[in-house]
């Protein structure tokens, strides 16, 4: 009962700061997801044996290509910036020509990696924030509201009901009573909030909520496994019942492209 007190007294300020962020505007979002990124970075870091001081510069790099991306989305300059962007593995593998110690790939891994796996989702979180403002002003709240509510529901659903295991080998606490507690959870929540999302088709509202639920599910199993091949319980303990920052934005870092592709495919 403390932890389920603690997780929740944790998890409302994270989501405070973040429905704060995205009413007060772009500029507070872009920060929120810098610091995410900064932060998510240094603990995935802590996974391999990266080195300590290569993680300054590809912290530099990676906010620097942030804010250069945030600038194209905001039209204040050309989106041939962005082709910058292709110089980032080229600078890693460049860098790779000045380690003298062993355990090379492990450390290109963790590169290129970080970037792939938490840069690029945020870059596109940004992007989606950005594009969907007007026409679907409130989408990006509720998928994170859908999102939260997936995290909750699964993990009491769990907690109440759980007894088969969904994949042991990567996290034996989850089962498959808190996985469809989850999605049946996260597909109600979506119907009720379907007037508030700015869609013409409940249908598609409703789709989009299952993909939320289920990618969900697989973002925290790739963190997991992460983490169970590094040995650690928990990314880090800056979230008290939560572990670290990468352990509570894990979900986000899959549904997030997951939801610019359907926009992409489906809406626009």
């Amino acid at each position: 009962m403390k932890n389920i007190f603690v997780r929740s007294l944790s998890g409302s300020v994270y989501v405070s700061a973040i429905t704060a962020a995205l009413i007060l505007g772009h500029w507070y979002f872009f920060a929120v997801c810098l610091l995410l990124n900064l932060v998510a970075i240094v603990e995935f870091r802590k996974f391999g044996q990266a080195g300590k001081k290569s993680v300054y510069v590809q912290l530099v790099l990676s906010c620097t290509g942030m804010l250069a991306a945030h600038f194209v989305f905001l039209g204040h300059i050309g989106h041939q910036w962005l082709f910058l962007s292709m110089l980032l593995p080229l600078t890693a593998f460049s860098a790779a020509l000045y380690r003298k110690d062993e355990g090379l790939f492990s450390w290109l891994f963790f590169e290129i990696a970080s970037y792939v796996y938490i840069t690029l989702p945020l870059v596109i979180l940004d992007y989606l924030y950005i594009s969907l403002y007007d026409a679907y002003s409130w989408a990006i709240l509720l998928v994170f509201v859908l999102i939260w509510a997936n995290d909750t529901f699964a993990y009491l659903s769990g907690v109440l009901f759980g007894k088969h295991k969904l994949f042991e080998r990567i996290t034996p606490k989850k089962t498959w009573e808190g996985f469809f507690g989850g999605v049946i959870a996260t597909v109600l929540l979506s119907w009720a909030l379907f007037r508030f999302s700015g869609f013409d088709s409940l249908a598609l509202w409703l789709l989009l909520g299952a993909l939320v639920s289920v990618v969900s599910v697989f973002g925290d199993f790739t963190e997991s496994m992460f983490k169970r091949a590094a040995g650690l319980k928990d990314s880090g303990n800056l979230i008290p019942g939560h572990g670290g920052v990468l352990d509570r934005i894990d979900s986000l870092l899959f549904v997030f492209p997951v939801v610019f592709v359907f926009f992409k495919l489906i809406i626009f």
